[in-house]
């Protein structure tokens, strides 16, 4: 995809084989970071409410799963923008099209696997 997005860039290898393993690793680390953050967030709300949590585990789960999405999304754009010198950018536009599409995609994929029960959270809090 990077070679189709930019043919003349010597860096389109490169980016092209660490776009996705970037975006994972940036999803796996942050996934459970926004866990904890919902988590607080709820907390929080239900205490003013005092009533019992109405965000369950696997809701908040699967909205702090989204941050491979995210991550895939702005890893993608990331790429495009190192691939395009700023005179080209205009002209290759449709080429950050080509990018995002893919970087959805396969966060989109990441999330469902996650839903799935192929991929799990890291483990922020052991000591090993």
């Amino acid at each position: 995809l990077a070679a189709m997005v930019a043919p003349y860039s010597q860096l389109s290898g490169l980016v092209g084989f660490l776009m996705f393993p970037i975006a994972f690793l940036a999803g796996m680390r942050l996934w459970p970071w926004v866990d904890i953050w919902l988590q607080g967030c709820w907390s929080l709300v239900d205490r003013r409410r005092q009533s019992p949590s109405m965000l369950s585990g696997r809701f908040r789960g699967a909205i702090s799963s989204l941050t491979f999405v995210v991550t895939s999304v702005l890893t993608s754009i990331l790429s495009g923008r190192i691939l395009t010198p700023p005179a080209m950018q205009a002209v290759v536009e449709p080429g950050y099209k080509i990018l995002i599409t893919a970087g959805a995609i396969y966060g989109i994929l990441c999330w469902a696997l996650i839903q799935l029960g192929y991929l799990r959270p890291a483990d922020i809090y052991s000591t090993d």
